[in-house]
């Protein structure tokens, strides 16, 4: 029978559980509290189900079950942690260190609110250890929620350092809201994912008035190894005159090895938006992208600026572009041909060695859209996918800058076979385009819908009706 121990300065150990405590922090003090044990939980022990509640204008510090380490079968109690009125707080789900071993956490969840925004608290949570996870540890499903104003908010979903053997992220979810919060998002680790390690199907959803948003979906350095990414969903809501968001849909750095990309969606409120479906850096070895989404997303009455790689910034050797789909945003006042709100870039920046693009689907805004199907610049044995671009009515003055017909001779003959999709226009057949003659020295021609809504495409040949899927 497992027997219920009281709030230890040392270790939980064998198949005890902790009680269920609330600990309260004192106002205008440093508080430092614990839920179960001082320092590890070991063996199969168990945490308890605590509460922990800040001191007002206070520095609050709170482990929901371990202050140091768990590992063996120790497993996290299910933890709340609420605070308002704060100076700083940092709330560790489950252990302020390591999870190792088939350790796993509990489910916590935490509610913050900023009594006043003059403050300009800093919040950290971790939601399960502060450190690395390793081994089989298992990160439990955390919720974190905050409101307030010109707050720093830093969200570990897992770990604060690396997950590497087979640990495994849990499914987190994290809402804030308020005004100019700067929101850090790491969906499972801080640090790198390697060896098996997997991430969780992580949520954000950031509202308000211009928060800054950098969004993590995995990893914040590295993935290597076979690790695997979560499917991972980002949405940003509110008035967004001055939105930034930064979305790696898996890791901010460089994935190489055979590791794999989430299937990850970011939906965008307008403001100025950068994504990376899955790497911010480098795709190498055999990497794999996910199937990512972007939606670049603006109010009415606004404007969005936003810069899309489906992939990466770089894919190099055998690494391979996930099938991914791009929307532009949108602008109340689309400007002038040649000046562009949205970059949609199907794959990467660069790709290279034996590099092969996905097949994108790359879909037009009521703003002007610069789009590339596989990637800027091509180079040695790389090979496009075979990409779509669909337009609509009110699409302002597009570019399509890489349109491959799987001509194998002249420019862009490393690109696959491409089509422009304008079953949205209730274009049924090619007689029903208008389409200036083939320019034979720029490669380019223009396709006018209707005044004020066209697409230059720069293709290897004459655009024909195989180049179209009709209504």
């Amino acid at each position: 029978m497992p027997k219920r121990v009281p709030i230890t300065t040392g270790d939980l150990v064998d198949h005890k559980v902790g009680t269920d405590d609330v600990l309260i922090g004192v106002a205008n003090s440093t508080n430092f509290l614990f839920g179960d044990a001082g320092r590890d939980i070991l063996d199969h022990a168990v945490g308890g189900n605590d509460t922990f509640i800040g001191g007002a204008n206070s520095t609050n510090t709170f482990f929901g079950d371990a202050a140091r380490a768990m590992r063996d079968h120790a497993i996290g109690g299910n933890d709340t942690f609420k605070d308002g009125g704060f100076i700083d707080s940092t709330f560790y789900g489950d252990a302020g260190g390591d999870m190792s071993g088939h350790a796993r956490g509990g489910d916590d969840t935490s509610e913050v609110t900023s009594a006043s925004s003059a403050i300009k608290p800093h919040i950290t949570f971790y939601g399960d250890a502060g450190h690395d996870m390793s081994e089989h540890a298992q990160g439990g499903n955390d919720s974190f929620s905050a409101t307030g104003g010109r707050s720093d908010l830093v969200f570990y979903g897992d770990a604060g350092g690396d997950m590497s053997g087979s640990a495994t992220g849990g499914n987190d979810a994290f809402t804030t809201s308020g005004f100019e919060n700067n929101n850090y998002f790491y969906g499972d680790a801080g640090g790198s994912m390697s060896g098996h390690a997997a991430g969780g199907n992580d949520t954000f959803i950031a509202s308000g008035v211009n928060p800054f948003n950098f969004f993590y979906g995995d990893a914040k350095i590295d993935m290597s190894g076979y690790a695997q990414g979560g499917n991972d969903t980002l949405t940003t809501t509110g008035f967004a005159a001055d939105f930034v968001n930064n979305f790696y849909g898996d890791t901010g750095g460089n994935m190489f090895d055979h590791a794999k990309g989430g299937n990850d969606i970011f939906t965008g409120g307008g403001g100025r938006n950068t994504f990376y479906g899955d790497a911010g850096g480098t795709m190498s070895g055999s990497a794999q992208g996910g199937d990512d989404t972007f939606a670049g997303g603006a109010p009415a009455g606004t404007r969005g600026i936003n810069l899309a790689y489906g992939d990466a910034l770089v894919i190099s050797g055998r690494a391979h572009g996930g099938n991914d789909t791009l929307v532009g945003g949108d602008d109340a006042a689309p400007q002038p041909a040649g000046t562009y709100d949205n970059t949609l870039i199907g794959d990467a920046q660069t790709m290279s060695g034996r590099a092969c693009g996905g097949n994108d689907k790359l879909i037009s805004g009521t703003g002007n859209d610069d789009m590339w199907g596989d990637a800027q610049v091509i180079l040695g044995g790389a090979r496009g996918g075979n990409d779509t671009f669909a337009f609509n009515f009110n699409n302002g003055h597009d570019k399509i800058e890489d349109f491959a017909q799987g001509v194998q001779c002249g420019t862009g003959s490393n690109g696959g076979i491409d089509h422009i999709d304008v079953t949205a226009l209730g274009i049924e057949k090619f007689s029903q385009l208008s389409i200036s003659a083939f320019d034979p020295t720029t490669h380019e021609s223009t396709i006018t819908f209707s005044p004020g809504n066209d697409v230059v495409v720069h293709s290897q040949i004459a655009l024909t009706s195989n180049d179209f899927f009709f209504a």
